[in-house]
């Protein structure tokens, strides 16, 4: 038979080292490709961007239209008492402007490169979405493994008080040692409040990223130590030739152009091509003549040549090209510093922060048997639960800052997934 003593610490040994809570309520379950499926779905300012290029392909689809003809009927030297079909010229033509001589093709051109650039802009909306929604995934999970490791750091040392207070009313330890315990206890049960603010914070910026309005609370399933699927050392050309950012630029360069060729187009001469009926009444004739009409017109371009439209142009044919040169040194210096950071974040993590994690475990363990055994210093026990404690909320902040560091990595290098 146990003595009390030896009853005493072994219901202590049973709450320092049983850490188990006991299961949370329902809640939805969403994984960082089920956060990012539906943001992709339901974000409103994506389908904003997504309606720019029915937009555009509107435009493309109007560029490529024939000009409507005309259709003219006209009566001349129409007077009272006259004989209509004996004395009234009558005239009847189809006038068609001719959208000739490359200013058709050239309209088609300049719009198929607006649907190009409009499609890698809403590539990049996408881009930027996923990666926000990433972010936020991550800073939300973070905040709710700290919220869980503080409610259940916060349960088994409210075992500890329990205990304490039992053994002071049977005068077995100080008032003091208790004190201490308490007031460890409230620090604990304040910390465990405010990581739950932070947690409900985090998950209503994840939901408003999402581009969603739920009021039912997430359980975010995606483990913090998730394998590394960062987009690894890559060839600037790759980088350069994913990002969307040089897409656009790319685009915008080619639209640019197409339109220097357009306005050259445009300051050539308009044909408009003219076809009829003409019936043009005889003297002492019972009938009048028919003949046909056939006519061209063209413009003279003596006064207005297009220059000031070419010159415009051609300015920005300039620019666009000035921009990306512009965005490509931006691209290369993002990439670069995520990369960097990623390095930084991945040695931090699988190095220091890991390793005081599991010290922190060790000297927590050891602390916990001597106080159990032999009744130790409940100073040192609880400064080693606060180093356990501090250990793994470091190694959370940490995580978090690691798997962000893979998504800027992964968007530096202009990888969606």
């Amino acid at each position: 038979m146990w003595d009390r003593r030896g009853v005493q610490r072994a219901w202590l040994a049973l709450v320092l080292f049983g850490t188990g809570t006991a299961p949370s309520a329902a809640q939805e379950a969403l994984s960082l490709q089920q956060a990012i499926d539906r943001a992709v779905g339901s974000r409103a300012s994506l389908k904003a961007e997504g309606e720019r290029i029915g937009a555009a392909e509107g435009l493309r689809q109007q560029a490529g239209a024939w000009p409507n003809p005309e259709f003219q009927f006209q009566n001349d030297n129409l007077r009272p008492g006259q004989t209509y079909s004996r004395e009234v010229e009558t005239l009847a033509f189809v006038v068609q402007p001719l959208d000739v001589l490359g200013k058709h093709g050239r309209r088609v051109e300049a719009a198929e490169h607006t649907v190009t650039r409009t499609r890698a802009e809403y590539d990049l909306a996408r881009a930027r979405v996923v990666r926000d929604v990433k972010l936020a995934y991550w800073a939300a999970r973070g905040a709710q493994e700290a919220r869980n490791l503080l409610n259940t750091t916060v349960e088994n040392f409210q075992k500890i008080v329990d205990y304490n207070n039992a053994q002071l009313s049977v005068g077995t330890i100080a008032e003091q040692d208790v004190l201490r315990v308490r007031l460890e206890g409230e620090r604990l049960a304040i910390a465990a409040s405010l990581a739950a603010l932070r947690a409900s914070r985090a998950q209503a910026d994840l939901l408003l990223q999402m581009g969603e309005d739920s009021g039912s609370e997430l359980q975010l399933t995606e483990p913090l130590d998730a394998g590394d699927t960062a987009a690894r050392s890559v060839l600037t050309e790759q980088v350069l030739t994913e990002r969307p950012e040089m897409k656009i630029a790319r685009a915008a360069v080619d639209e640019a152009r197409a339109h220097v060729r357009l306005q050259d187009a445009l300051a050539r001469p308009d044909l408009t091509l003219t076809y009829g009926y003409k019936r043009t009444p005889l003297p002492d004739a019972p009938s009048g003549a028919n003949t046909a009409i056939a006519a061209v017109a063209i413009t003279l371009p003596l006064f207005d040549r297009n220059r000031g439209n070419r010159a415009a142009a051609a300015a920005d044919a300039r620019r666009q090209d000035q921009l990306l040169t512009a965005t490509r040194l931006d691209v290369l210096s993002e990439y670069r510093a995520a990369s960097q950071e990623y390095a930084l974040r991945r040695s931090e993590v699988v190095g220091p922060l890991q390793r005081m994690r599991e010290h922190a475990a060790t000297i927590s363990s050891i602390a916990r048997a001597v106080y159990v055994q032999t009744g130790g210093d409940l100073l040192r026990l609880l400064d080693a639960e606060r180093s356990r404690l501090d250990a793994e909320m470091a190694w959370v902040e940490g995580m978090v800052d690691y798997q962000q560091s893979i998504v800027n990595l992964e968007a530096a290098a202009g990888v969606v997934r």
